[in-house]
């Protein structure tokens, strides 16, 4: 796993998910073996607050296509 921020720059918020209190990410760039895609990823409490992959909340693309649609307006069908 690959993220194009820096991992201490990366917001957090504590999310309900399915009962459970866990810290969730904002949208991120990162990248799998398949691509670069936008993204989230979670502090695991069941993995000791590891991090570890959220949610995927695009197809996958290349890392400078993953980056413009995070920055384009939500009004455009993005994230900003």
């Amino acid at each position: 796993m690959e993220f194009a921020k820096n991992i201490k720059e990366i917001k957090f918020n504590d999310t309900n998910v399915y009962g459970t209190e866990m810290p969730v990410s904002e949208p991120i760039v990162m990248a799998s073996a398949a691509g670069w895609y936008v993204g989230a990823i979670c502090k695991d409490p069941d993995c000791d607050g590891m991090i570890v992959p959220f949610d995927r909340y695009t197809d996958y693309m290349t890392q400078e296509s993953a980056q413009k649609c995070l920055d384009t307006s939500i009004k455009q069908g993005g994230f900003a």
